[in-house]
């Protein structure tokens, strides 16, 4: 893909963990330039994953995109949440120019094999 001078182009990732949500803005070699998460606005325990606090992460964002002009978003998604699908619908409704959305969660197919159980 050839990009423009003028045209920024970034990659935001987003990791669910079962406590937090990371959100990483690399450019395309891979430097990290922004990061954010739920639990850097001082919410602590079940209160951190809620909508009001996820709407206040992206709002984070929301201001360090518009400072720095950038034109097209990669989104990367990583991990399992129930809030995945308000996290999109938010990112969505903030930033119309998302090209691609690449989900990169690693789902177990029941593991290896248990060991044998030693008989006397």
């Amino acid at each position: 893909m050839i990009v423009h001078k003028s045209k920024k182009v970034i990659i935001l990732n987003v990791i669910f963990t079962l406590n937090n949500i990371l959100y990483m803005i690399t450019d395309l070699k891979g430097d990290v330039l922004f990061w954010s998460s739920v639990g850097s606005h001082k919410i602590k325990n079940t209160k951190k994953i809620t909508t009001t606090s996820i709407f206040l992460s992206i709002k984070d964002l929301k201001f360090f995109l518009n400072r720095h002009n950038f034109n097209y978003i990669f989104l990367n998604i990583k991990g399992f949440s129930k809030y995945k699908k308000v996290v999109l619908k938010y990112l969505k409704q903030f930033y119309s120019e998302i090209i691609l959305i690449y989900e990169n969660t690693n789902i177990s197919h029941n593991g290896c094999k248990n060991s044998k159980i030693r008989r006397l």
